[in-house]
């Protein structure tokens, strides 16, 4: 596992910690060379420096040479080569202390920089192993130079480079964090700044925390009144600092108890503009620092931001036209990715490598959608952190004390600190259920069964209210408007979207035909002008609206359509002008919050992008068996005849689109054959068979082994490997398994000598990326085809492959890789039941969990840039092929990993588009069933069905040990009793709304 150089030095045993030590000692005495009269030194882009580091002074004496070798040795352990390499002339002795001690663990190469003229010529001197990795050894690493030149002599000469070990690193963020970023293995003894120039006269010390850099000051002999409240006492703080340049001395106590544990920060806004933000500063507490009493924190934080006011006379009048706020930290406590919580916690991230560099982030704010964006926001934009740097994050309670009286804006705190009753049922539920009542009334010309809304039932802080109106799932009719009495506009609303002439005019003929969704716009914030690029980033996508402004044209357009129409932020934000007719900039912005809730023939409740949210926690068979009825209903009803099928679907749009891809046109045939094997089904025999012959007739036969070819797609190890797994899928006495034999071959071919997979046919132009996901899927049909005796197994080919690509999972991590290695090595490992296949599925296993939710079950990460969404299917089929593995070797981590499927099993469920959402969808045989991208998208792909039923189906072959539905005869592939196929929602499935006569005015305002 990658992991920072503290980390690893500290896992080291205290023998090496005793080496390092005394080398360091000796490192500082005699491998430092100064500056004098007598000894320039001279950088290598020929500027003057202060001194270099000379290790040859200590490697070349005996016991320098022997530490430097005893402590890289340690290091090399964790490496799997054992060949060892030195470019140019510093390394050579460190690299014979280090084949001296090894015991014979290891040979060495020396590399030089340009072959000999005379003798052998030769450019690499040694006993080469062309099928042993190499690690090079140097003495450091500063831009990485030699390390680059010394691996491109050796790649050339047909060896792989692991990485580079080196007595001293020049910092992280140089050449070792760019042999880091291609993947290289790369560890350090020292590091330059944390280890030499600590120890060095004149040179400067790290810094820890940087948010606690005070300027020099001095207390005043005046002592801040007892009992005030924390914004009077740094306004008081304030004052006295612009008077008497001396920071006021803090009370013993405020006007109550402050958990300021983990830090303070002041801030001062605009009276006339609360939106308008002047300064802002503080400091963290991080474990084991120094901390201060509530008091004095708020002194010192009032002293920092008072130094982000402009200077000069205008400091005094700025301080006195704004307001003050404190926010206070509760303790840092160290967390993952998967333990955020944006609604409730602010964060910081601090950089594993760079003690120096780190950045926070509040909850809820601007723009903010959820945790990953705010653990981004936090390391990559406040903290200036680089995409792959090793990092570690603080979460924290948050409370803000605002001065008293003042207004201020809602961000940044934590939900329960402003709570909203536009997200309470008892106050918004029946309003929608009112709305509903009005349209059957008026529809059917039947009296009305509620009574009148009462005004208390107005919402203080409501800026508009919309009413859209469905029937048969089809949208009739959508407006809205600012409301003064709430039963009248009510009724008046609904009547609007009745007789609204942009939406065709559906008949009803009975309630059950009739869903109406209100939603409550609030909050408005003026942002300003700006181009729809900038206005998507101060939005949070599925949650507020824009609405778009210039002269008298206007629009705005809800959250509902963005999840409809499937649209990123840019392309709403595009919408919402397109909405207001207005052709060119200026656009000036106002965003709203939104909360939208649905009232159908069954019941209320609130929306969660286009759909109305469930929550519902079935028990786990119950769950299995219907994810697994509604995914496979879905796959089945989405195939054509010749065996291939429709790639996606657009549930509000009611548009199919072919698909031509020949991986995920495979994959569907191995997993239909899984759940057919699993659930014994004709409809599926007849779906796996036509999939299977529609595959097979693409095998074509040359030099380089058998290949499946279709259209356009570049021939690949991905489809011959779903194609094996699907031919093992079947029962033992059919015949088209003798194909696995010949596609087993050319997959085996597909490995090379250091372990490496030729992820296509033809490898010209293949981008890297590919290496991410098709070797654990061919890895996988290899183990498959193995388990049912189809392939004889190549130990060497395999050995090479699990040493190659758990080198890239470690030192080239993608999320990509997550699922396939963990499926491909948990197949292994029931196979040849090694403890290195089960230590990478757990490795992968416990990795991933970091960054599952605790609150929903979901993984947010930057696999998919909208999650969480349907990835989520993909790290918890991983997750589940383990469960074997897990439970026969380690029983907490078996725990841990059902838990993790059980938790995630339940968000996919709310990503399943099921036949409680039939009221709100136009087609309902095409969509349920269907897995959306994400929770404010509508948009299903069938391979996210895909792998969500390829968990299901491994979970229950795991937790039951038995077939699920044992009738003998065919079962219904519903979960429950489908809605009745009406005029509305089956109507024109092939076709594409038009959206400049529909779906393109949702959101009009009266």
């Amino acid at each position: 596992m990658r992991q920072d150089l503290p980390s690893i030095l500290s896992s080291l045993p205290r023998s090496f910690q005793a080496d390092r030590k005394e080398l360091l000692a000796l490192l500082l005495k005699s491998g430092i060379l100064y500056k004098s009269p007598t000894q320039p030194i001279t950088s290598r882009n020929g500027k003057s420096g202060r001194w270099l580091l000379n290790t040859l002074g200590v490697t070349l004496n005996t016991r320098g040479a022997e530490l430097a070798g005893r402590c890289l040795l340690e290091l090399l352990a964790h490496f799997d080569g054992h060949q060892l390499a030195t470019y140019g002339l510093i390394g050579t002795p460190i690299l014979q202390s280090c084949i001296l001690q090894s015991g014979g663990r290891y040979r060495g190469l020396l590399v030089r920089k340009e072959a000999k003229t005379y003798g052998a010529s030769r450019l690499i001197e040694g006993e080469i192993d062309p099928d042993e990795p190499v690690i090079l050894v140097d003495d450091s690493i500063a831009s990485g130079t030699a390390f680059r030149e010394g691996c491109e002599r050796l790649q050339q000469a047909g060896l792989r480079v692991e990485g580079c070990v080196c007595l001293v690193r020049f910092g992280w963020l140089s050449g070792y964090s760019d042999l880091q970023e291609r993947g290289f293995h790369v560890e350090a003894v020292f590091d330059i700044f944390e280890d030499f120039m600590a120890n060095m006269e004149g040179e400067p010390r790290p810094v820890r925390n940087p948010s606690k850099t005070f300027p020099q000051f001095q207390w005043s002999g005046a002592q801040a009144p007892e009992g005030l409240h924390p914004a009077e006492l740094a306004r008081v703080a304030m004052l006295e600092y612009l008077d008497t340049g001396k920071l006021v001395r803090p009370p013993q106590r405020m006007d109550k108890n402050y958990d300021s544990s983990g830090g303070a920060w002041v801030s001062v806004r605009s009276k006339s503009d609360i939106y308008v933000r002047h300064a802002r500063d503080g400091f963290w507490n991080f474990p084991g620092e120094e901390k201060w009493p509530s008091p004095e924190a708020v002194v010192r934080s009032a002293m920092l931001t008072l130094g982000q006011l402009p200077q000069g006379d205008q400091r005094q009048a700025l301080l006195d036209s704004s307001h003050i706020a404190v926010t206070f930290f509760g303790e840092m406590e160290e967390c993952s990715v998967g333990q955020l919580d944006n609604d409730r916690y602010g964060i910081v991230v601090c950089s594993r490598e760079r003690a120096s560099v780190m950045g926070g982030a509040l909850p809820r704010m601007p723009g903010i959608g959820g945790e990953f964006h705010q653990f981004r926001h936090a390391g990559i934009t406040n903290g200036k952190l680089l995409e792959f740097e090793p990092y570690l994050i603080y979460r924290h309670d948050v409370a803000k004390y605002v001065e008293p009286g003042a207004s201020w804006p809602r961000a940044g705190v934590p939900a329960n600190d402003a709570p909203l009753k536009f997200e309470d049922g008892s106050v918004c539920g029946p309003i929608a259920a009112r709305a509903r009542d009005i349209a059957v009334a008026r529809l059917l010309g039947v009296p009305e069964t509620s009574d009148p809304l009462p005004e208390s039932l107005l919402i203080e802080g409501l800026d508009s209210l919309f009413v859209t109106v469905y029937i048969w799932g089809r949208l009739r009719g959508c407006i809205g408007a600012a409301i003064t009495n709430l039963n009248e506009d009510v009724r008046r609303l609904v009547v609007g979207a009745l007789e609204d002439e942009r939406f065709e005019d559906i008949p009803a003929d009975s309630s059950e035909a009739v869903a109406v969704s209100v939603s409550f716009l609030y909050n408005s914030v003026n942002i300003g002008q700006g181009s729809p690029e900038q206005a998507a980033r101060c939005f949070i996508r599925g949650r507020q609206a824009l609405h778009v402004q210039q002269g008298k044209r206007s629009g705005i357009l809800l959250p509902l359509f963005a999840a409809m129409h499937s649209l990123n932020a840019v392309e709403y934000a595009k919408e919402v002008i397109d909405k207001a007719g207005i052709t060119r900039p200026p656009y000036h912005w106002r965003r709203l919050d939104c909360a939208s809730w649905l009232a159908d023939n069954e019941s209320v409740g609130v929306m969660e992008g286009a759909f109305k949210k469930s929550d519902a926690v079935l028990p786990s068979k119950e769950l299995l068996g219907k994810l697994t009825d509604l995914q496979t209903a879905y796959l089945l009803r989405h195939q054509l005849p010749e065996g291939s099928f429709y790639e996606s679907f657009e549930p509000f749009r009611a548009r199919l689109s072919p698909g031509s891809n020949m991986p995920r046109l495979a994959h569907a045939g191995w997993i239909l054959a899984r759940t057919h094997r699993f659930m014994n089904r004709k409809s599926l025999q007849i779906a796996v068979d036509r999939t299977i012959e529609n595959l097979l007739a693409g095998m074509r036969i040359n030099d380089s082994g058998v290949w499946l070819e279709a259209g356009e797609n570049s021939p690949s190890v991905s489809e011959v490997s779903f194609l094996i797994l699907a031919l093992c899928e079947l029962p033992k006495g059919d015949h088209r398994r003798i194909q696995v034999r010949s596609l087993a071959t050319t997959l085996w071919s597909s490995i090379d000598r250091h372990g490496r997979i030729a992820t296509h046919r033809n490898a010209a132009g293949i981008p890297d990326s590919y290496q991410d996901y098709f070797p654990g899927q061919m890895l996988l049909a290899l183990a498959i085809a193995s388990e049912a005796k189809l392939t004889d197994v190549d130990p060497t080919a395999l050995h090479r492959a699990f040493r190659y690509y758990r080198h890239r999972f470690r030192y080239k991590r993608d999320f990509g890789q997550v699922s396939w290695l963990m499926q491909a090595f948990s197949a292994w490992w029931r196979v040849q039941h090694s403890a290195d296949f089960s230590a990478l599925v757990f490795e992968i296993g416990d990795w991933v969990l970091q960054y599952q939710q605790e609150k929903t079950g979901a993984f947010v990460n930057d696999h998919q840039s909208d999650s969480p969404g349907y990835t989520t299917a993909l790290y918890l089929e991983g997750l589940a092929a383990a469960l074997p593995v897990a439970e026969a070797l380690d029983v907490g981590r078996y725990r841990r990993y059902l838990h993790a499927c059980t938790c995630g099993l339940q968000f996919l469920d709310r990503l399943t588009i099921q036949s409680s959402h039939a009221p709100v969808l136009p087609n309902t045989d095409y969509a349920i069933g269907g897995l959306r991208q994400n929770i404010y998208s509508s948009f299903v792909r069938l391979d996210f069905v895909q792998h969500a039923l390829s968990c299901a189906v491994e979970m229950q072959q795991h937790l039951f040990k038995e077939k699920l539905y044992d009738q003998p005869q065919e079962r219904t592939i519903w979960a429950s009793q489908p809605p009745p196929i009406n005029p509305g929602n089956s109507a024109g499935i092939l076709g594409e709304i038009n959206r400049s006569s529909g779906l393109s005015g949702y959101g009009s305002v009266s």
